[in-house]
């Protein structure tokens, strides 16, 4: 990666991914991030590589990607996976590893105090694959899968440590994409995404996505990173938007901050998932 004399910075980027493979199955409920994703599909023009940090791989040290042609894991739960039809286990994304490019990774996450793992062998989870087949259908930029720190509610730390650590990567042209939800109270949705009929109602999560944006747009990672450690006691609703114990998804955003730096973000754009807000941002 070092070929080329002048390359052009790279985006921090998060994108919301929606509920399990029912983006790519047709699901109406899903249809708002198809569209989102294919009108921001020139955030990956141009990338070296990508560095995808997903909320469904949670380690006590970064894990990372390293084999050369990882395949795709088929993370659905239990229950879940018993009522998917059988096209829901078909789907390919045949993109490439980037062993060398993981090595380096692990490199400099240890050199900042991390002991990262390298793992040939795991495949990439549906955080990977379902935005990587909308975004980036034909597979043509090589990724590397990185975990997100355990600890969930107070995960922020390690999460924004993780993200300044992976800055320096968008300097020779790596996007990194942070995969989760900045909504996702999963029992307040799940009975109608699987054609139940809803128990209960669901107050808006428009604060909460306020409060996100205004971090966001800060100019100094340093402010940034002091708000997203009292992300849990001051944005509003976050007990509704992400139930304690339950903040997996909120996790990589907060990655996404981290490796932002001093950039501005702003949000890409959003989508409504049975009545609560989904979002993407860039940096």
């Amino acid at each position: 990666m070092t070929e080329e004399q002048s390359v052009k910075k790279a985006p921090s980027f998060f994108i919301s991914h929606g509920a399990g493979p029912f983006a790519l199955l047709g699901a109406d409920h899903q249809q708002g991030l198809v569209e989102l994703c294919k009108k921001t599909r020139w955030v990956l023009d141009g990338a070296k590589a990508i560095i995808l940090v997903t909320a469904h791989w949670e380690t006590d040290q970064p894990h990372i990607s390293s084999g050369a042609n990882p395949e795709i894991y088929f993370d659905y739960f239990d229950d879940l996976a018993t009522q998917l039809p059988p096209e829901a286990f078909q789907f390919k994304y045949p993109a490439k590893g980037y062993p060398a490019l993981a090595e380096r990774i692990k490199a400099k996450l240890d050199a900042n105090g991390f002991e990262a793992v390298l793992d040939d062998t795991r495949g990439w989870d549906h955080g990977v694959w379902v935005p990587l087949i909308l975004l980036r259908p034909q597979a043509d930029i090589p990724v590397v899968q990185v975990s997100i720190p355990t600890g969930r509610d107070k995960a922020a730390p390690a999460a924004l440590k993780l993200g300044r650590s992976l800055e320096s990567f968008r300097d020779e042209g790596c996007v990194i994409l942070t995969s989760g939800s900045s909504y996702h109270n999963f029992d307040a949705v799940i009975d109608e995404i699987m054609g139940k009929s809803r128990s209960g109602s669901i107050p808006s999560n428009r604060p909460f996505e306020t409060a996100m944006e205004e971090v966001s747009k800060l100019p100094d990672i340093n402010q940034k990173c002091e708000k997203m450690l009292k992300w849990r006691e001051e944005f509003p609703d976050s007990e509704a938007v992400h139930p304690s114990g339950k903040s997996e998804h909120f996790v990589p955003f907060i990655v996404g901050i981290g490796a932002s730096g001093n950039d501005v973000g702003k949000k890409l754009g959003e989508w409504n998932m049975l009545g609560t807000i989904m979002s993407s941002f860039i940096w």
